[in-house]
């Protein structure tokens, strides 16, 4: 379950679907990301789709998970005992 978000803008569009600040193109696939994030119950459960490519971050982003979205986009948050806390979308590169 998401229990909260680093970036205001993510949270406001998934949570009252005010998304003015995130990309049209990312907009659907972002919000799907998030509903199957807020619905796992082990982060296990996020390896599928393939696709979310799923997997632990280093550097900066230290103990912090990310799934893809499209292209450079990625979902970042940590994960512990079943939720999920600090999401933000990042732009990698």
């Amino acid at each position: 379950m998401i229990k909260n978000f680093l970036d205001y803008d993510l949270e406001h569009c998934w949570k009252y679907n005010k998304c003015q600040k995130i990309r049209p193109d990312l907009k659907r696939r972002v919000l799907m990301k998030l509903d199957s994030m807020d619905a796992a119950a082990s982060i296990e459960d996020l390896r599928n789709p393939p696709g979310n490519n799923l997997h632990m971050l280093h550097g900066d982003y230290k103990n912090y998970w990310a799934i893809s979205v499209n292209g450079p986009w990625r979902l970042i948050f940590k994960y512990d005992a079943g939720d999920i806390y600090q999401v933000r979308l990042i732009q990698y590169h």
